[in-house]
């Protein structure tokens, strides 16, 4: 019977479905010194985990945050190794090897970070595929790998978790792709069977098929109908490409070819 939202200035507010009355609300800047990592405002989405609300002001001493859902107290902040900045991201959930973490974009002093599910402990940071400026698309999480990207020639990366055996993880880079070969600049992708689609460019939104766990192209970038930037949805067998101009293309979900 609860909504959860957080607006661009980075106000956390808890709501009735009913009637939109506030139960309670929390201040990103105020409460736990955040900050963005450029000048545009906060654009994540609250992840909710069992009784937990987890979000990212992206302060040095509260880099990433767990709320009780129904309360808002604070279950754990996590200290950042250095100040970094929230990212434009939404954090996604991993357990490898019994280590269960949130992983989300920051700042280009750490990129993608890993925290720590039940303590809040800070486990690693992956940086050769941010650039700074914005940080945006939400990480794909399958089994122990990771794949992210970022805009700005950045590029994309694989990455495998690999448990320390003493409750901590590390990250292993499996392969990179430089910004020429991909960059998802906005409107994020999407992972279908093997295959992982969305648009690639730098204020593009080419759409691309790329197999996952190779780094190679079921069928490479290429002009979509519209200009811009597209975000991208999938279902039942569809991709629905929204470009920045406005177009809506309709995007057969096949590594067989683009259609």
């Amino acid at each position: 019977d609860r909504v959860y939202s957080i607006t661009r200035q980075g106000i956390l507010t808890c709501l009735k479905v009913k009637d939109g009355a506030l139960l309670w609300k929390k201040e990103f800047k105020k409460d736990f010194g955040g900050y963005m990592m450029s000048g545009w405002d906060y654009s994540e989405s609250p992840t909710i985990d069992g009784d937990k609300l987890i979000c990212t002001p992206g302060g040095k001493e509260a880099v990433m945050i767990a709320l009780n859902k129904l309360s808002g107290d604070v279950y754990w902040k996590c200290q950042a190794p250095v100040a970094s900045g929230a990212g434009y991201a939404s954090i996604v959930k991993a357990e490898v090897g019994g280590v269960k973490q949130y992983i989300t974009l920051t700042g280009t002093e750490l990129g993608l970070i890993s925290v720590e599910a039940e303590t809040g402990k800070f486990l690693w940071s992956y940086k050769r595929a941010v650039r700074g400026t914005a940080h945006i698309p939400t990480a794909l999480v399958r089994g122990e790998h990771v794949f992210t990207s970022a805009g700005y020639g950045a590029g994309a990366a694989l990455l495998k978790i690999v448990p320390d055996g003493k409750g901590g993880a590390t990250v292993e880079e499996q392969y990179f792709l430089k910004g020429g070969e991909l960059q998802n600049h906005h409107g994020g992708m999407v992972m279908l069977g093997n295959y992982i689609y969305g648009g690639h460019g730098h204020n593009d939104g080419q759409p691309f098929c790329l197999e996952w766990k190779t780094g190679k192209f079921a069928w490479n970038p290429q002009r979509g109908a519209g200009v811009g930037s597209a975000a991208v949805l999938y279902a039942d067998g569809m991709f629905y490409f929204r470009y920045q101009s406005g177009e809506m293309a309709l995007i057969e979900g096949t590594p067989k070819g683009y259609n």
